[in-house]
């Protein structure tokens, strides 16, 4: 984790709340802190929140582990509800354990609100460690799948094996941060400068079809910043993970083991659905209506599914990437988002 406080903070009458802001799947903490004006986790910090930026295992920071080599299968062998049930609560408890504190913020977007619903869903004794949520594009349902994930489903739909066999059309059980092209390729699409402008426009084709059209996303730089970080790691069971969900219904399930070690491990031959009933902490979230990695329909069925939610945001023309270099996040999310924290103070 990388922590985001001020020095002098800590001997002032400051209120030091700690927030644990999680990642998206691909990515890691870099991606908070792209932005110079409108970051929102330096905005958090000038109004006295401790900020704790998390990195989930197989993420660039996140590869370190006390008896396992990330070169090995059994240190891949994890998807996001490992990263909810294990590292979720992990980083939860350091981070109340290093503050002294009993409860905290937890800010998630994307695979990082899987995460969070899958502690809160599975260890319902959380909820009492978290003062209130909020979710950016939480990635729960894919009932209605959209751009890449649409492509996807027509794939494995033509091709029922798919998803169980990830790992060996890959030859690999993660997904590295170095791939061959992302240094090479990425960084020539989509330019910082004004040398190779002219693939700017594709770049931004490329963004449009992998996260939703939107005029209000954020400059070249900032694109270019989020591309050549891509990707920073993740498993295979991860993605295949997501991939299950948009092959089957669409239901917020657990992994898909086939039939003999589901009912091994659940009970029954189909994976159960999450409980998010058991989600009782207060939970403020934001939905892109031109969002296709979360569509806009998927991001309100989570709305509904957890009762807890206190209040759900319509962003116009946000797409998924939107929420950490689109425009106008000032006024669309982050006055808001504090707005909310504070009001548990």
């Amino acid at each position: 984790m990388h922590r985001l406080s001020k020095p002098q903070a800590h001997n002032s009458s400051s209120h030091n709340t700690p927030v644990l802001v999680g990642h998206a799947l691909l990515t890691s903490s870099e991606v908070w802190m792209f932005r110079e004006d409108e970051n929102l986790p330096l905005q958090l910090v000038d109004h006295g929140f401790d900020v704790w930026l998390a990195n989930f295992r197989g993420s660039h920071y996140g590869v370190k582990h006390k008896t396992l080599s990330p070169k090995s299968h059994e240190f891949w062998d994890f998807s996001w509800h490992e990263n909810g049930i294990l590292d979720q609560a992990a980083m939860i408890d350091y981070v109340l354990n290093a503050t002294g504190r009993a409860r905290l913020f937890a800010l998630s977007f994307s695979m990082s609100c899987s995460a969070t619903m899958v502690l809160l869903s599975e260890r319902p004794e959380y909820n009492a460690k978290i003062i209130a949520n909020v979710f950016f594009g939480p990635a729960g349902f894919f009932k209605n799948p959209a751009g890449l994930h649409r492509m996807a489903k027509v794939v494995m739909e033509t091709f029922p094996a798919f998803t169980n066999r990830l790992k060996d059309v890959t030859g690999e059980h993660a997904i590295n941060d170095k791939m061959p092209f992302s240094d090479v390729s990425l960084t020539t699409i989509c330019p910082a400068t004004k040398r190779n402008a002219i693939f700017a426009p594709v770049c931004r084709m490329l963004s449009d079809f992998f996260a939703g059209k939107n005029s209000y996303l954020g400059s070249d730089k900032l694109l270019r910043a989020l591309t050549i970080r891509f990707p920073s790691g993740a498993s295979i069971r991860q993605c295949a993970h997501f991939a299950q969900s948009i092959e089957r219904d669409g239901e917020f399930r657990k992994y898909d083991f086939g039939r003999a070690r589901n009912v091994e491990l659940y009970g029954s031959p189909d994976p159960p659905s999450y409980n998010l009933k058991a989600i009782t902490s207060p939970t403020l979230i934001f939905c892109g209506l031109a969002d296709v990695t979360v569509s806009f329909m998927d991001c309100s069925a989570v709305s509904k599914a957890v009762h807890s939610t206190v209040a759900f945001y319509e962003i116009p023309q946000y797409n998924h990437f939107s929420f950490i270099i689109g425009n106008g996040l000032e006024e669309r999310v982050n006055k808001k988002v504090i707005a909310f924290f504070l009001s548990f103070l």
